[in-house]
């Protein structure tokens, strides 16, 4: 290799990391999430009780609270059974009891609401969990 040709490749070689660093540096910095949903039993009698369990983290700097929401049925809105209370720079945790009042499909799932303060009465979603189905016989 001739000392031309190997400062030709040093100097692309440089460029190539100085172009990389500089996307590093570029990248816009957003906010982290994470949310986990369990729920059972899968099969419970009418009035049975369905345990959930929610836990969420987010490292933002907005108020957040999670919520377990359930329907009926495919067409019918999500309606909150319960949340957290909002919390300042996380995501919060949830354990509650969910009593299955229909014969049927009951769906559940997890919510992370992000509001503007404790008081906010309309938080954007965040992050919501996939739905799972309770049979209810």
């Amino acid at each position: 290799m001739t000392r031309h040709h190997r400062r030709t490749v040093h100097s692309a070689l440089i460029g190539a990391v100085a172009v990389t660093a500089l996307g590093v540096t570029a990248a816009p910095a957003s906010a982290k999430s994470s949310l986990s949903f369990t729920a059972g039993p899968r099969s419970v009698g009418l009035g049975g009780a369905v345990h959930t369990k929610v836990r969420a983290s987010d490292d933002n700097s907005s108020f957040n609270k999670v919520c377990v929401q359930q329907r009926w049925s495919t067409t019918a809105p999500w309606r909150n059974a319960a949340c957290s209370k909002p919390a300042r720079h996380t995501g919060g945790a949830l354990n509650t009891t969910v009593r299955a009042n229909h014969h049927g499909h009951l769906s559940l799932r997890a919510v992370l609401l992000e509001g503007r303060s404790p008081q906010d009465k309309h938080p954007r979603t965040r992050t919501t969990s996939r739905p799972l189905t309770i049979t209810v016989h």
